[in-house]
């Protein structure tokens, strides 16, 4: 969020000096070829912050970055650096000259260093830069005995920054910046940490993924810094607790209690004591205007010196519940309740005039509340007619009075296009519904308006969004697909049915329209469909009931609802068809209670349970007839059953008599299902009674033939004589003596 009028434009000289000093990098004495070098290097800052004291050491590597000859590179140290001393990898001392730098501007010192050789193709050099930087209070850094905090140099891209601070310190780093890993011995055993800060947007935007975090973390070189500035990691630290002020207390919140700390420097005991009170009263408010439940359980508020330097008096990481805010006088109270907003309004859509103006419109719709007169951005005063759209993506203004002072306007003209500040809170609730789709872009506003109003928003976002030439083409293709999506909807309200069938609703929801006229036209067919089965259900003397549809027809696809419908026919067409295959029956048989099953199972919406009932019906019927006849055909085998030895054999286990009895008793019992197995199970106990006794004589006869020519083969084996006649001399064996026999145990030799 941008500053008040003064300090906004004090903030701008001062970044505009800061970047005219960087561009003049390659203008230094001697320093032709300082735009043609490529460079990767390390910074290492080393944070004494009990005594306010840094030193730094930053070694690289160099080399051409054409076919010129390289003499001399150009370095960046920090404001106010001292002590500097530029060598080679292996300690020779190199010349540099330097560009006066403004300490109180926070102005970093470049150095044109002549290089120990030329350096040319292939050619690289290693140089070592050390330097100390003092006490100092500057857009760039505060320094002061208990307590450091600011933005770091760097080389550029293809560096890394690293920063030790005190292990106990309280400390906090920017998301581009990660605890480093390994920690390195010589780092824990001075009770210190170190943090490695490389390309802020790769490892912003893969918080999620541990793999990636886990190589930036060491050092990684695809993690290197790849954003085309010199200040590229935030760091604060502070060891004096008497410097540290801390208010906390609990806010009550949807989701329940929520912790909310700010953490202060003491001597802003005022200022911190105000912006809390405003935090308690406004998170409430704030939560009620976006309609769905803060995220986290807790909110952490810092006082940073450092921000205003990159031209906000407020930040908010948002994915994290912490905001930080500057000092600035007049306009606290409105950036507290602004950065608080993007509690709601920040990574959870997609792009700036998105998340600053739904923050804007959270604190200005709650302001006069809150007793705050929020300033005036003026932003029509200054001739533009970007469309927000536009901001970070194609335009050339970058005052941010133009583009906060619209982003903010356009919502409360939303709020007004689509019925007030009930609907607007009614279309913002609906974010959280979505999270799965995070961030959420301006379409998904447009369709959610829309949605909630009934309204068409076309000349809106032509108006105050989209670029008309772009966008008048294809919001014609979305108003003639959203056009007949209304066509559909109104018929089916006609049925009691709400909203749009799953699939639509996703082509909807992602701009793709060529699909729409295809899909509208088989829902067509699915509501006639519908239509027919509600005919026919009357036409059965059916209750009359949805069938489920009216769910299923904002929740499912065309192609769910359309078997929903089917099963509702099939369970109609079940019970016709039961009803006349049972009408001959009389009214007590049990197919008609199964009839009545199916019914009330119908009128309860069970239709897979009312075709199952209704079939049962029909079955019964089957089943009763083909018993009757099956108990009869047995009764006829069995008499004609003529007993033998062998079927006397094939009917062991077998009791078909008492089977047919069974049966009989099951029949009149009206179980015709177990009636027809019984009767079928006595007639093949007689029907197959011989030939089942022969099959089994046949299978011990043939159990006897294995048993004789087991015991032939044994008594062969036991044979003394062997093959040859002659007794055996091995084993054991029954000996005949000469005249007089004589018999030795198996177990005796001879």
């Amino acid at each position: 969020m941008g500053a008040s009028d003064a300090e906004d434009m004090r903030i701008r000289v001062r970044s505009l000096l800061l970047f005219a000093v960087l561009a003049a990098v390659p203008l230094l004495p001697g320093s032709v070829e300082a735009a043609t070098f490529n460079i990767a290097s390390e910074t290492y800052y080393s944070l004494n912050v009990a005594e306010g004291q840094i030193t730094a050491r930053m070694e690289a590597e160099v080399g051409s970055a054409n076919a010129a000859e390289l003499k001399t590179v150009g370095l960046v140290a920090m404001p106010g650096a001292k002590n500097i001393k530029v060598t080679t990898e292996g300690g020779t001392p190199l010349e540099f000259k330097t560009m006066a730098a403004n300490l109180s501007l926070g102005i970093p010192v470049l150095l044109s260093v002549t290089l120990e050789k030329p350096l040319k193709g292939a050619l690289r050099a290693n140089l070592v830069m050390t330097y100390d930087i003092p006490v100092q209070d500057n857009e760039v850094l505060h320094i002061e005995k208990g307590a450091i905090e600011g933005r770091f140099a760097s080389q550029g891209p293809g560096s890394f920054v690293y920063i030790d601070v005190p292990a106990i310190s309280d400390k906090y780093f920017e998301p581009g910046c990660l605890l480093a890993v390994p920690q390195p011995a010589s780092v824990k055993d001075a009770a210190m940490e170190r943090w490695i800060c490389g390309d802020a947007a790769l490892i912003t935007l893969n918080t999620n993924d541990k793999d990636v975090l886990n190589k930036c973390a060491q050092g990684d070189d695809r993690c290197r810094q790849q954003l085309d500035a010199y200040f590229n990691s935030y760091a604060q630290t502070i060891t004096d607790s008497s410097l540290v002020g801390m208010l906390e207390g609990t806010v009550d919140l949807q989701r329940g209690p929520v912790a909310l700390t700010l953490k202060y420097f003491r001597r802003d005991q005022a200022w911190a004591d105000q912006q809390f009170a405003m935090a308690k009263r406004a998170l409430p408010m704030l939560e009620s205007t976006f309609g769905w439940s803060y995220q986290f359980d807790k909110v952490l508020m810092r006082q940073s010196h450092a921000i205003e330097q990159m031209g906000f008096a407020g930040l908010a990481f948002s994915d994290e519940g912490q905001v930080f805010m500057a000092k600035q006088g007049e306009i606290d109270a409105e950036v507290t309740v602004h950065e608080l907003a993007h509690l709601w309004a920040g990574y959870q859509l997609e792009t700036s005039w998105l998340w600053e103006g739904l923050a804007e419109y959270g604190l200005r719709r709650n302001a006069a509340t809150l007793g705050i007169a929020p300033r005036d951005w003026r932003w029509t005063t200054f001739g533009y007619k970007d469309q927000l759209a536009t901001w970070w993506g194609g335009s050339k203004v970058t005052n941010p009075y133009y583009w906060y002072g619209k982003a903010g306007a356009f919502w409360f003209e939303y709020e007004k296009a689509i019925g007030g500040p009930a609907a607007m809170t009614a279309v913002l609730a609906r974010m959280d519904d979505y999270e799965q789709k995070w961030p959420l872009d301006g379409r998904w506003f447009m369709d959610r308006g829309e949605e909630v109003s009934g309204k068409n928003l076309d000349s809106l976002f032509l108006e105050w969004v989209w670029v008309p030439e772009v966008a008048k083409t294809f919001l014609g293709e979305r108003r003639a697909a959203h056009d007949q999506v209304t066509a559909l909807t109104a018929r089916a309200a006609t049925y009691g049915f709400s909203g749009v069938p799953k699939d639509i609703q996703a082509n909807l929801d992602a701009w793709t329209f060529g699909a729409i006229a295809g899909q509208v036209t088989q829902g067509n067919r699915v509501l006639d469909a519908y239509a027919a089965v509600q005919a026919a259900g009357t036409e059965a003397g059916l209750p009359a009931t949805d069938g489920g549809v009216a769910a299923a027809w904002p929740s499912q696809t065309l192609a769910g609802i359309s078997g929903v419908i089917e099963n509702q026919r099939q369970a109609i067409k079940a019970i016709v068809d039961g009803r006349k295959a049972i009408e001959a029956r009389p009214p007590e048989d049990a197919g008609w209670k199964r009839i009545g099953e199916a019914e009330a199972k119908y009128a309860a919406g069970d239709f897979e349970g009312a075709q199952h009932a209704a079939t049962g019906a029909s079955t019964f019927v089957q089943n009763y007839a083909a018993a009757g006849k099956m108990i009869e055909v047995a009764k006829a085998k069995q008499a004609a059953f003529k007993p033998s030895f062998f079927t006397r054999i094939g009917m062991y286990w077998t009791d078909p008599a008492a089977d047919l009895a069974k049966a009989e008793a099951a029949y009149a019992a009206d179980d015709p299902a177990t009636a027809l197995k019984l009767a079928s199970n006595a007639y093949d106990g007689w029907k197959g009674a011989q030939q089942r006794g022969i099959a089994r004589l046949a299978i011990v006869m043939g159990a006897m033939c294995g048993l004789t020519v087991g015991a032939w083969w044994l008594m062969k084996k036991l044979d003394p004589t062997g093959r040859g006649g002659s007794p055996a001399r091995m084993g054991h064996y029954i000996e005949k003596g000469d005249g007089n026999s004589r018999w030795r145990d198996w177990e005796n030799t001879r």
